[in-house]
């Protein structure tokens, strides 16, 4: 894990909550994310990620609870707080008639700076046509400018809202590669995403919500480690008997092969499949896509 946590988190959030009408956006949600930390936030449409991360820029204002970053409530203190926060919201939105270079020097001089120590890393990692008019710009260009505009001043905090929609392949990479390495060099991360894969990849920890609640909060791993493992054998004999090992569920059996789903500890799996003639075996971790998925079908809370 890359965090360095400290006593106090970078961003807080403590029973926040905010209602629209009758519609709770999100509900009594308590959160910590430390220095060097990468969050990865999940959950499904409308489960309440873009309103928290709304809320945390000052955008809306909670209907109950609070939260700060960098030790700066977000309602009292906004400007300050986008002062040190990157931010890409999900459907960035530029002035027309502006380049990429026009929109990160406004940027800048809203932050009181003259140049950003990240521009030239950035703008080369992404490829970002800093040069176009945002106008002519595919979606894919502009989630670059986005990016560059976020990163360049290299800001203590980062708060992304679904980072490589539009990229392509090289672009979502360099991208998060470039989030491990902020991470590593003491900046906090908030990363909002449907793409499990990649939280897979730079995540410490995973925050699920759901409904506006905070269902669970866990390390990847720990969260992977509660789930199945699949696991493939050939055999000559009899079967394995698995008997004892946990929770057994056999997906495939013929002619001295099985394939099957085991919840437990694995040093039980092992035992069992050495007192067999096993002359094969692969044993598959869920990816972060599967355990959450499997999550959501079966309606667990924590």
């Amino acid at each position: 894990m890359k965090s360095s946590s400290s006593d106090r988190p970078v961003i807080r959030l403590l029973h926040l909550s905010k209602s629209y009408g009758k519609h709770r956006g999100i509900d009594d949600l308590t959160l910590d994310v430390h220095a060097g930390e990468v969050l990865g936030f999940l959950g499904p449409n409308g489960a309440g990620k873009t309103t928290a991360i709304r809320t945390l820029m000052g955008f809306l204002r909670p209907s109950a609870g609070m939260a700060d970053v960098a030790g700066m409530n977000v309602t009292l203190h906004s400007v300050e707080v986008r002062k040190v926060t990157g931010y890409l919201p999900g459907d960035p939105a530029f002035y027309s008639g502006r380049t990429g270079w026009d929109l990160l020097h406004l940027s800048l001089r809203a932050r009181g700076l003259s140049e950003g120590i990240l521009t030239e890393r950035v703008v080369k990692a992404l490829g970002a046509p800093m040069d176009r008019d945002v106008k002519k710009c595919s979606r894919g260009m502009r989630q670059k400018i986005a990016l560059v505009v976020a990163l360049a001043h290299d800001p203590q905090v980062l708060i992304l809202d679904e980072p490589t929609g539009g990229l392509d392949p090289l672009g979502q990479r360099a991208l998060l590669e470039i989030i491990d390495e902020r991470a590593r060099a003491g900046r906090t991360v908030l990363l909002s995403s449907h793409i499990l894969s990649e939280v897979e990849q730079v995540c410490d920890r995973v925050a699920i919500l759901s409904e506006g609640r905070l269902s669970t909060l866990s390390t990847v791993e720990a969260l992977r480690s509660q789930k199945y493992k699949e696991v493939t054998v050939a055999f000559d004999g009899p079967a394995p008997d698995l008997t004892g090992v946990g929770e057994v569920e056999v997906i495939w059996e013929h002619e001295g092969r099985m394939t099957f789903r085991v919840r437990g500890d694995s040093r039980q799996l092992l035992r069992a499949l050495a007192a067999s003639n096993v002359t094969d075996v692969s044993i598959t971790e869920p990816s972060l896509e599967e355990v959450f998925l499997d999550y959501y079908r079966s309606g667990e809370t924590s």
